[in-house]
């Protein structure tokens, strides 16, 4: 069972919801919209970042292009090339031309690493590196300029490095033959020299081919194999250019001239490392501001409940049946207001206490003896129309008895003006009651009646039993074609006296139960049971009332009272 909560911990509640609410809704808000500012500002940022370094990419790779095709269309590269195939023992002098026209290319392009012309087969004709690594072109088809990831020696170590080849192939420009293939170098590190001014351990680039091989990277990366696959995991599993993983922040952008992705990689704890210190120092202010709130609400709640508890203590003591004034200094205009008409609500109910109960008792008394009287009537009408009957025809004996009868029956329903009579008392109407019946509908039915001298002597409500018993001549064994039976019986147990009144007639109609028993209309023609559940109710309580039972033939009502009921007032009646 839910325990109830005090005034002021309901008033303690309700003054921290007050402050709780407004200020985490707005804390809520607030942490979103900065999140989402932030997070913008930062993928901004890096779009930014990230088109700078594209730009110097293309300005790299379109300037190596269009050197290549100045070496395609230079006359020198071309009668060098027709003399190499023609006429190759003088192309010694021609070789010295071509070197001289290549390096003129080269020396205002510091970051083109080399150029090396192949002949069609794919040797190398002449090559401006000072240790040439031929390239595996052959598996390729070559049919225009194309770029490819490379590896060439480093002119000062012989070490092998990452490099960037366009390929082109050289056609004759009078004929149309194939010539060879130019190959014009850019090294990878005067690409990750673009961006080496961001290059750090908070932010690092990648450059992935089609098939998402690494072509280039920064300086951070070299050698951290670890990091290098957890990001190429990221990227592959990603479905959009701005991916957030465990490890962080990954933005991808496609770039535009060449089939690579350009990708920036920000960690995760470098990425909200702002966010993160602005959101403490705001987190610590909030609960700060929370906690000095919810001190004051306590405050506010106890000052505001305080004289509540004490009026709430001496109601405890007024219920007890002291009727004393509340007295209580209290400061609120409100209160002291409410203290002073308490007070005057207490002399009042103390002047009306013992009227109410005497008025209410009364009313219970008036309104079961105008329910009782309505049944007189009824009966009495029948009765002397038997009367007038029997003695029409000269029926003596049987007229002495009706009378008789009738005679006994209203001395036990009057009663003296009393409410409660001997149980005994009640059967002996009943009785009377019955043998009246019993003589109007002749050799109609039989009945019964079974109680110890014990019970008879204990009191019970008048006619508590008639209207029972003429429910069951009326609806029970009345319209019978055999001869009906009625048993009236009375028992006791450890509290109660236990009543049941049973007959074998047609039974009652158990589904509109509740509607009979509530039918306050003058049509009811079931008023009985609802008169006998009136004064239960209104003697016993609310747990006592009719029960009904179908039997194979006929219907069962019982009920019970206290035993040890007694009340000189009603007794006295």
């Amino acid at each position: 069972m839910k325990k109830n909560k005090s005034i002021y911990l309901q008033l303690f509640d309700g003054l921290r919801i007050m402050v709780l609410l407004p200020v985490g809704i707005l804390f809520f808000i607030t942490s979103i919209i900065f999140i989402f500012y932030y997070t913008n500002d930062r993928i901004e940022a890096s779009d930014i970042q990230l088109s700078h370094i594209e730009n110097r990419l293309d300005h790299y790779f379109t300037s190596a292009t269009h050197y290549s095709r100045l070496l395609l269309n230079s006359d020198v590269i071309q009668n060098s090339l027709s003399t190499y195939y023609n006429d190759n023992k003088y192309f010694s002098p021609q070789k010295i031309n071509m070197s001289l026209e290549i390096y003129k290319l080269i020396y205002p392009a510091p970051y083109i690493f080399g150029i090396s012309i192949y002949d069609k087969d794919y040797n190398i004709i002449i090559s401006s590196e000072r240790k040439p690594y031929p390239g595996d072109f052959k598996t390729i088809k070559v049919t225009g300029g194309k770029w490819f990831a490379t590896n060439k020696y480093d002119n000062s170590s012989d070490d092998l490095i990452d490099t960037f080849s366009y390929v082109h192939p050289i056609y004759d420009y009078r004929s149309g033959d194939l010539y060879g293939y130019i190959e014009l170098i850019i090294s990878e590190k005067s690409i990750s020299d673009i961006y080496s001014v961001s290059d750090t351990s908070n932010s690092f680039y990648l450059i992935l081919d089609n098939e998402l091989n690494i072509i280039s990277k920064s300086n951070y990366l070299n050698g951290n194999t670890t990091l290098t696959d957890t990001i190429l995991g990221t990227i592959k599993s990603g479905q959009s250019g701005h991916i957030f993983s465990r490890y962080g922040f990954v933005n991808t952008m496609q770039l535009k001239t060449y089939p690579w992705k350009l990708v920036h990689v920000i960690p995760l704890f470098f990425f909200i490392k702002p966010a993160l210190t602005i959101g403490i120092v705001f987190f610590i202010t909030t609960c700060f501001s929370l906690a000095l709130a919810l001190f004051m609400s306590k405050n506010i709640a106890k000052s505001l409940s305080k004289p509540i508890y004490a009026l709430v203590e001496h109601t405890h003591f007024v219920s007890k049946g002291h009727w004393k004034e509340f007295s209580y200094n209290a400061d609120s205009p409100e209160m002291k207001e409410l203290i002073g008409d308490f007070n005057i609500m207490l002399k009042s109910q103390n002047d009306l206490k013992n009227k109410l109960i005497d008025i209410e008792k009364e009313k219970n008394r008036l309104e079961i003896d105008k329910v009782n009287e309505q049944i007189k009537p009824h009966f009495l009408y029948n009765t002397l129309d038997n009367i007038y009957s029997l003695a029409s025809l000269d029926e003596k004996k049987t007229l002495m008895e009706l009378v008789m009868n009738l005679s006994k029956f209203y001395r036990g329903s009057l009663s003296l003006g009393k409410s409660f009579v001997k149980v005994g008392e009640e059967l002996n109407t009943c009785k009377a009651y019955l043998d009246i019946m019993a003589i109007r509908y002749h050799d109609k039915f039989e009945y019964s009646i079974s109680c110890t001298e014990e019970l008879k002597n204990f009191k019970c409500p008048k006619l508590i039993l008639l209207p029972l018993a003429e429910n069951s001549i009326y609806h029970g064994i009345k319209g019978l074609k055999y001869k009906g039976q009625i048993d009236i019986r009375v028992d006791q147990d450890e509290d109660n006296i236990l009543f049941n009144i049973s007959d074998n007639g047609f039974g009652i109609d158990m589904k509109n139960l509740d509607l009979i028993l509530n039918d306050d209309t003058v049509n009811n023609r079931h008023f009985a049971l609802k008169h006998i559940n009136r004064i239960l109710n209104l003697y016993y309580g609310g747990n006592y009332k009719l029960n009904f039972k179908n039997n194979n033939s006929g219907c069962s009502i019982s009920f019970k009272i206290k035993r040890s009921f007694y009340d000189k007032a009603y007794y006295s009646r």
